[in-house]
């Protein structure tokens, strides 16, 4: 479970650093060098929100969780205030979103 979620915060970074696939980073004025965040390839990132996008079908609390989480960086305590619920409860849903994603990413790869 611990690479997953180092898995889920690069994606964090790297959909949140990405204007679009045709685009190059959002912040051209950061070097390579200077930028210590957890980050992926162009293909790893893909596969990785494919499988984020598809948990929305599945779970969509889960993907509402994980996007808030890894891509918008909001604790599990102020994600329970904004639901209305207790933050256990947010970190079980958390826990079993990514589940369901290291899943479909280790499915997306043997594919490939």
């Amino acid at each position: 479970m611990r690479d997953i979620r180092y898995l889920l915060t690069a994606w964090g970074n790297w959909s949140g650093s990405r204007i679009g696939t045709e685009y190059k980073a959002a912040w051209p004025f950061v070097t390579a060098s200077s930028d210590l965040r957890p980050m992926l390839s162009d293909a790893d990132g893909e596969t990785v929100d494919r499988a984020v996008g598809r948990l929305k079908h599945f779970d969509p609390l889960g993907y509402d969780i994980v996007v808030a989480y890894y891509k918008g960086k909001v604790s599990c305590r102020a994600i329970a205030r904004k639901i209305e619920n207790r933050p256990d409860y947010v970190t079980a849903c958390l826990a079993r979103a990514e589940a369901y994603i290291a899943g479909r990413v280790a499915e997306l790869l043997e594919a490939a």
